[in-house]
């Protein structure tokens, strides 16, 4: 099971891999713009970014290690589609900057994607898909 600090990690490897320095990177716990990149050559641009992870990573809670249900997957999705929509109505956002989601790549998260991914392209959101053994593969209407 991935947690979202997993999916946090992946992402931040596979930015770093191609040219991006990383400008923020939030603990499950914190508030805000999960990851947050920039990248100056060959085409400048910054991008933000919102995840989740599969499972709770809450030691304590009833729901750590186990996956999240159909349902707690929909408000999870749905919880990054909200934010990566306000993300794009901010006043500082401008042409250079590209937003994102990313999740992990199961049937459950694909299934509420796939329902979305019509708008997600016309928004021009990128969805970074993180598999088990940590691979990223990004569908987004832009490339890094």
């Amino acid at each position: 099971m991935l947690f979202e600090t997993d999916v946090i990690d992946a992402v931040c490897v596979h930015l770093e891999s191609h040219g991006f320095t990383i400008l923020q990177r939030l603990s499950p716990t914190e508030r805000g713009i999960d990851v947050i990149a920039k990248r100056e050559e060959p085409s400048p641009f910054e991008l933000s970014i919102e995840a989740k992870g599969e499972t709770s990573e809450r030691k304590g809670s009833q729901r750590y290690g186990k996956p999240f249900d159909s349902a707690q997957v929909k408000i999870h999705v749905a919880e990054a589609f909200y934010t990566a929509a306000q993300l794009l109505s901010s006043e500082g956002n401008h042409t250079l900057s590209r937003v994102g989601i990313a999740l992990p790549q199961n049937p459950l998260h694909q299934r509420y994607v796939t329902s979305i991914q019509g708008t997600l392209v016309a928004l021009r959101v990128g969805v970074f898909w993180v598999t088990h053994d940590k691979r990223v593969f990004l569908v987004a209407p832009w490339q890094l």
